[in-house]
């Protein structure tokens, strides 16, 4: 048996101004607000969603967020894994949890676990922004009906 200690994961190092753009973007996402989800993508984003069409201009875009919102109230937790800056564009690794709590009543609670890569354009005024959102499921979501 060795008596040596166990190895710990070392904190990844991350470059600050995308944690900072990361930890915007949970936030606006958590805010179920659609002005706010918008104010965070860049002009070209893209929407690449698991098992559903690629979503892009910004139009379609608000439309698809709002219809989100208005179906669910949603509670995101973004974990980021690894990070890096290729000129003006950023890479954002991460696994993502979320609870969608639905506004009609009788339909189900809907607990996700994803993981997902978040592309960020940085800006002339160096504000990054999300260019494109990709993510896929660990595992299917999970359903709970409302209890009688």
């Amino acid at each position: 048996m060795s008596t040596k200690p166990a190895a710990r994961l070392k904190k990844p190092k991350l470059d600050p101004g995308l944690l900072e753009a990361h930890k915007a973007y949970e936030a606006a996402i958590n805010s179920n607000n659609t002005d706010t989800v918008m104010a965070m993508y860049d002009k070209d984003a893209m929407i690449l969603q698991p098992d559903g069409p690629i979503v892009s201009g910004r139009e379609n875009i608000r439309k698809w967020v709002n219809d989100y919102f208005k179906a669910y109230k949603t509670r995101w937790t973004k974990v980021p894994l690894a990070n890096f800056v290729m000129d003006e564009y950023g890479f954002d690794e991460g696994i993502d949890t979320a609870i969608d709590t639905p506004y009609e009543a009788g339909q189900p609670t809907i607990f996700w676990d994803c993981k997902g890569i978040l592309i960020y354009k940085r800006q002339e005024n160096g504000k990054w922004l999300i260019f494109r959102d990709i993510w896929n499921n660990n595992t299917a979501p999970k359903y709970m009906l409302p209890q009688p």
